[in-house]
């Protein structure tokens, strides 16, 4: 190894080839959660043993990098950003193990919304934490925007048609399910809906369950929202969780605690019109106006 990087160096590094906090760790001596605090910011003054490890791993999983030069102000060169980003395979954000950057594991357990909050991110990063654990987040697309914006709207529309007390939020809003337990647990739901209005009275975060939660999939997300949030949400005390899965064309609605056993889960497709239950079906999403709104 020819150079011991600095730490925003190697988060440079880091970023611009997609490189996963385990694809380092297989190549050096440091535990997974060592390196986490190192790039994480949670150790700021990372030794200088540690340091060399970093460099020699970063240095191991991109084996050209004396040929380029950085800029480690702001971004890497159009030319080396060109270079990194395709040539780890069909894009940065794919690593060897088919995994996907926001799929990156901060592994170390632990962690609460004290933690969360003083996390020092790079610009733009979100991250949520279930159980103590911090998961990266992929920057939405477009459509994925589209389609939460679309139900936000039509859930306001109806509270102010009708005077309601609910509010509905689109994220990014923390919501800090198990506020007055562990507050282990923050998370960024692309649509939720609460009515129990003490709920965000500090104007900062939501302080328990929301009664509506909608996540709009993506594939990185697909595992943490049909799996992880799932049980979280049921167990915290959210009433309806809807996962929308628009490529698939599929929407599944979830009722924790119905009074008939046969309601708790029901799948529509994107041409159904589906009723909210929080509302005991007088609002219902027509899926084709959604259709017809993302696709024009």
């Amino acid at each position: 190894m020819n150079k011991i990087y600095t730490i925003n160096e190697l988060k440079q590094l880091k970023d611009t080839y997609g490189l996963t906090y385990e694809e380092i760790q297989q190549k050096c001596t440091l535990s997974i959660s060592t390196i986490q605090k190192a790039f994480g910011g949670i150790n700021k003054h990372p030794r200088r043993s540690t340091l060399e490890e970093l460099s020699k791993a970063v240095d191991l999983l991109i084996p050209d990098t004396a040929t380029v030069t950085y800029d480690f102000r702001g971004t890497a060169p159009a030319e080396a950003r060109e270079t990194s980003y395709y040539s780890r395979g069909s894009s940065a954000l794919n690593n060897k193990n088919g995994k996907t950057a926001s799929q990156d594991i901060y592994t170390q357990s632990g962690y609460t919304y004290d933690d969360y909050v003083k996390l020092e991110l790079p610009e733009g990063k979100r991250v949520e934490i279930i159980d103590g654990v911090i998961y990266d987040m992929a920057a939405p697309t477009l459509t994925h925007q589209a389609i939460a914006f679309f139900f936000a709207r039509i859930f306001d529309d109806h509270i102010r048609k009708n005077k309601g007390k609910c509010k509905v939020y689109i994220s990014p809003v923390d919501v800090r399910l198990e506020y007055d337990t562990t507050d282990m647990t923050v998370v960024q739901p692309d649509v939720l809906v609460i009515c129990d209005r003490s709920k965000d009275e500090d104007r900062m975060t939501i302080k328990g369950a929301p009664e509506f939660v909608l996540e709009v999939l993506s594939p990185s997300s697909r595992k943490i929202d049909t799996n992880l949030k799932l049980k979280k949400y049921r167990e915290t005390g959210v009433r309806e969780y809807w996962i929308v899965d628009y490529d698939a064309g599929v929407v599944i609605k979830n009722i924790f605690n119905p009074d008939d056993e046969e309601e708790r889960t029901k799948i529509y497709t994107t041409s159904d019109i589906v009723p909210v239950e929080i509302y005991n079906g007088k609002l219902s999403i027509d899926f084709n106006e959604l259709r017809e709104y993302v696709e024009s």
